[in-house]
């Protein structure tokens, strides 16, 4: 019988669940490839920028000696002009290559920290705060900055029974500090659990894992796991359980949630988000295209009837046709705002 080990962190898995982590680790590198050809992009633009900035200071030079050969004042400002314009280039082709040297530094540390541009400059803390706030209404929700960046507090009949402590780490490299950071921000807040978020993350733990008892969660997933903490929470009051049981029910669950059964399922909540995330955008560039093709269409057929009526006016007032009068006349559809 065929086994399928985990090709991130090598454990032993069904067939089932190794396809759910394979097609997580599938999207990874699918975006390291797509970064590596952006590299390659700019650092071909780049040498072209550069080929371009070289010509055009060649051809300045040129100019500058001829507009100190001419000895005609006419002549002299033409030339002047020329070597002024030229000048722009030059500076222009600066400017250029500065934005291409940065571009590449940027998908060079994407690509050495196993990140994406997109997922390196989302503002997933706020975002996070109004995921949380939509999809537990009955809750609090606070957004602190320090102390635990969002507390969670879950409530029943108004009443606080538990809560999430959750600290942001907008952050391309994993530290230990950052558990141990979340574990006294959870001390001093009194939280039930604590939830580390964060791109970033250890090797062979791509997106999910738990250290110390802090669960560290890409962001795509970080809902999903205060759905399951929420709902523990509100279970186990609703129980009645003494303390002794409470922290062996606490315990049980703790050792579910390290379990691969559930760091696989998180895995694949996180793929899904992100190509959620592909599919929306891809979409709502598609919607532009289209927007934009229609109001084309739109326009054009509103000159053909403007410029008729334009035109039918004028014969029946008795004044000669003059098409380029016409087209002058005509007034432009407002573009659509975007």
């Amino acid at each position: 019988m065929a086994k399928f080990h985990c090709p991130l962190c090598k454990s032993l898995l069904s067939e089932t669940k190794y396809y759910q982590v394979l097609r997580v680790a599938d999207a990874q590198v699918k975006a390291q490839q797509e970064i590596k050809k952006q590299l390659q992009d700019a650092q071909r633009q780049k040498k072209e920028i550069i080929a371009q900035q070289k010509a055009a200071m060649i051809k300045l030079e040129r100019e500058k000696r001829i507009a100190i050969k001419a000895g005609v004042e006419k002549g002299k400002q033409k030339e002047k002009s020329r070597a002024d314009s030229l000048s722009r280039l030059v500076s222009k082709k600066s400017e250029d290559l500065q934005h291409a040297t940065k571009k590449i530094k940027e998908l060079e540390k994407h690509l050495k920290d196993g990140t994406t541009p997109q997922s390196a400059g989302h503002d997933f803390e706020k975002e996070l705060v109004k995921q949380l706030a939509n999809e537990f209404p009955s809750d609090k929700i606070e957004h602190t900055g320090k102390g635990g960046d969002i507390f969670h507090r879950v409530l029943f009949k108004s009443k606080e029974i538990g809560s999430i402590l959750y600290e942001c780490k907008k952050t391309t490299k994993f530290s230990n500090d950052y558990i141990h950071q979340t574990k006294r921000a959870i001390s001093t807040r009194n939280a039930t659990y604590g939830v580390l978020v964060t791109f970033a993350s250890r090797k062979n733990s791509q997106g999910f894992f738990v250290d110390n008892e802090i669960i560290v969660v890409h962001p795509y997933g970080t809902v999903y796991i205060a759905q399951v903490l929420r709902n523990s929470i509100m279970e186990m009051n609703s129980l009645k359980l003494n303390h002794k049981e409470l922290e062996e029910r606490s315990q049980n669950l703790m050792n579910f949630i390290k379990s691969d059964d559930f760091k696989n399922s998180v895995n694949n909540t996180i793929y899904r988000t992100q190509e959620l995330a592909k599919i929306l955008l891809q979409e709502h560039k598609d919607h532009l295209k289209t927007w934009e093709k229609r109001f084309q269409h739109y326009n054009g057929i509103h000159g053909n009837t403007s410029g008729l009526q334009i035109a039918t006016k004028n014969i029946l007032s008795g004044q000669p046709l003059n098409k380029n009068l016409i087209k002058t006349e005509i007034k432009q559809l407002p573009a659509p705002e975007l």
